[in-house]
């Protein structure tokens, strides 16, 4: 493995994320700073280039480049930047030109368990499954992603090993019960325990065609129905959000995984979320982020990713 593409979905998220990874005190001492850095932005940027690369050292072999790139950077100006179609458009081509080894997503997300809060952990997983949230609307041109994967269940690529990394950033985060844990609680229902949770058989559930907020909690509900409908057993629904399934069509078949920070609770969006519960969840999704790259430079540039 020789590069790795971090896809981050809006401005927004971005810019907590790459807070963490350029923060001198809370950064990995492993990860230097970036190479080429394009921040701060106000999300009225559109640009090619990417938001940051990174060259992490590696003992006997060639360093391990990371680019960070915003969806939301490559989208056409004046378009809404929910939209999924548009993200379709972009991103085929932009996966492509960079020829990554290892593609990770990064999107904010709630947590489909309806009994405890998770808000402020991080969840990492490697299988996806996309609903279409406006299935008798595709005539308008914002919610007119049509894909056979959609309604399917989309198995990880990746190898079942790399999930074990979860408890390696856990570690390096001091997240476990009466450490310091370095995860910052959110200011809504924050999760009891701050942890990085990672298994191969954790599922993104995505729904696309979706760019009205206050159809979240209806359409959550409509997504994780038809996701227990399909997934094969043993396969959880661990993060619910709008991105992460556009990102994993628009591959060709490069492993991927999704990263989430987690902000709201199953059908408490409006009840959770505000512009700091953003921040802060996307933040801790960056300080995760900084501690798996590290730990995915010591995996090995020839162990099966």
């Amino acid at each position: 493995m020789k590069k790795i593409l971090v896809i981050i979905n809006k401005n927004w998220e971005t810019e907590p994320v790459l807070n963490a990874l350029t923060n001198s005190k809370l950064r990995p001492a492993a990860l230097p700073f970036p190479e080429v850095i394009n921040t701060p932005c106000d999300g009225d940027n559109r640009m090619s280039q990417p938001r940051a690369v990174f060259s992490l050292p590696r003992e006997g072999e060639e360093p391990l480049q990371v680019v960070v790139r915003c969806i939301e950077d490559l989208m056409a100006t004046g378009v809404n930047t929910s939209s999924s179609l548009e993200k379709y458009k972009v991103l085929p081509q932009a996966i492509a030109a960079d020829a990554a080894d290892l593609i990770i997503s990064v999107s904010t997300a709630n947590y489909p368990d309806p009994a405890v809060t998770h808000n402020g952990t991080v969840v990492l997983g490697g299988n996806f499954f996309i609903h279409d949230g406006n299935p008798d609307s595709h005539a308008d041109p914002e919610h007119n992603l049509i894909d056979d994967r959609v309604g399917t269940f989309i198995a990880s690529n990746v190898a079942p090993a790399v999930f074990s990394l979860a408890e390696t950033v856990n570690a390096r985060l001091h997240c476990y019960p009466g450490g310091a844990c370095k995860l910052v609680p959110p200011p809504n229902f924050p999760a009891p325990q701050l942890v990085c949770e990672g298994a191969s058989t954790f599922t993104a559930v995505g729904s696309v065609n979706v760019t009205d907020y206050g159809s979240y909690d209806t359409i959550d509900a409509q997504a994780l129905k038809e996701f227990a409908a399909a997934a094969p057993e043993g396969y959880t629904a661990n993060s619910i959000e709008t991105t992460h399934g556009v990102v994993k069509i628009s591959t060709s078949g490069e492993p991927i995984l999704f990263l989430s920070p987690i902000t709201d609770r199953l059908n408490h969006f409006n009840e959770d979320v505000t512009d700091t519960q953003n921040y802060v969840s996307a933040f801790n999704g960056g300080l995760a982020l900084g501690e798996l790259l590290c730990a995915l430079a010591e995996y090995g540039g020839e162990r099966q990713i």
